[in-house]
């Protein structure tokens, strides 16, 4: 009988010992996921920060390709391929397939501009901030040189660094809210 009480007491100690150490691995799991997932997050704030400058000078194309279009004088042949729902029987006129033409210019348009607007309003949050030029330096003038950059600003660069990383993830927060946050 007291073999098997000191058995029992064995098996609850393995046990116990391999519930912690399951429950050990799991919370250290989901912390890596965790971390792994915040630096998702930067990361795609900085490709979207790096995309800012070229999303302002595509609006400006999209215009000049609107005009363009509504100045094109319309032919009775396209050569532009033109989605018709199969089936339909439909056959668009000139005049069809140019709007359909300028429409399609002007969702791209819509498109990076909604997009220059969510970046805009994360700016919002860190353009007081006495290093915002870090980030104007960095991603929207291409400066790739941290110590360039904080000569620029009378730092290091390091302190260019730590404050770019900043900076970041509280953009990175308004952008894509509490799960950016570390």
């Amino acid at each position: 009988m007291a073999k098997d009480k000191t058995q029992s007491l064995d098996i609850e100690k393995i046990i116990k010992k391999a519930v912690e150490s399951a429950v050990s691995v799991a919370y250290k799991a989901g912390y890596d996921a965790r971390k792994q997932e915040i630096k998702n997050y930067f990361k795609q704030t900085e490709k979207r920060l790096y995309a800012y400058p070229e999303l302002k000078e595509n609006i400006e194309k999209y215009k000049l390709d609107i005009e363009d279009l509504k100045r094109e004088k319309v032919s009775c042949r396209s050569k532009d391929i033109v989605r018709i729902p199969e089936g339909s029987g439909i056959r668009l006129s000139p005049e069809e397939i140019q709007e359909a033409r300028i429409q399609n210019v002007v969702k791209k348009m819509e498109r990076d501009q909604l997009e220059i607007d969510e970046i805009n309003y994360a700016l919002d949050a860190v353009r007081n901030d006495e290093y915002y030029k870090v980030i104007e330096y960095k991603y929207f003038q291409g400066m790739t040189n941290d110590d360039e950059i904080g000569e620029l600003l009378h730092c290091d660069g390091r302190t260019v660094r730590r404050h770019k990383n900043r900076l970041v993830n509280k953009i990175a927060v308004k952008l894509y809210g509490a799960d950016a946050n570390d």
